[in-house]
């Protein structure tokens, strides 16, 4: 059975030789800066362009993973949403979130970086400063103090960009939430 990073790597390299681009976001970006903690699924943002819907029925075939079929994968596409991926060996999801055309979307897309988050694997994952910026808004969202935690253990671990994260803390309008955390 594939073990959580053995779908992430699977899923990664998929994408990679079909040239579609992604960076790891959610639990498992969040435990690489920070902690380890419990998470049952991958959160990958994925820069998808319509033409290549075409090909996921043979990136990934049903024997192998559960994609919802291509007329719904092309309107998620269209309308920059999300779909589920699941391995069907193991059950593990991989939550595929489209990017937005947004200039914060386009930022973190040039600030991925290619990093080996276990032995032998190596994916783009967001930079910390672009997580604790989607966990304030998560927060905003559903005032969940699990993201604020993940944002203290991330601070805790890795130096950041201060004039980065103050910067899209003002354009975001968290400057409320980044003081709570």
């Amino acid at each position: 059975m594939k073990s959580l990073l053995d779908v992430l790597n699977d899923v990664v390299k998929r994408f990679d030789e079909a040239g579609i681009e992604y960076f790891l976001v959610g639990s498992l970006a969040t435990m690489y800066y920070g902690r380890p903690r419990f998470t049952q699924g991958v959160d990958l943002v994925v820069r998808i362009k319509a033409k290549q819907v075409l090909k996921f029925e043979t990136l990934f075939p049903i024997e192998e993973y559960y994609c919802p079929p291509k007329e719904v994968l092309h309107d998620e596409v269209i309308r920059r949403g999300s779909f589920n991926l699941v391995n069907q060996g193991s059950g593990i999801k991989v939550d595929i979130v489209i990017d937005k055309e947004t200039e914060f979307y386009k930022s973190e897309f040039s600030r991925r970086k290619k990093l080996e988050v276990a032995p032998g694997i190596e994916v783009f994952i967001a930079s910390p400063e672009d997580l604790i910026l989607k966990k304030l808004d998560y927060y905003r969202e559903g005032q969940s103090e699990k993201h604020l935690l993940d944002i203290r253990d991330i601070l805790a671990n890795v130096k950041v960009d201060d004039i980065y994260l103050n910067e899209w803390v003002e354009r975001l309008n968290l400057r409320v939430e980044w003081e709570k955390a």
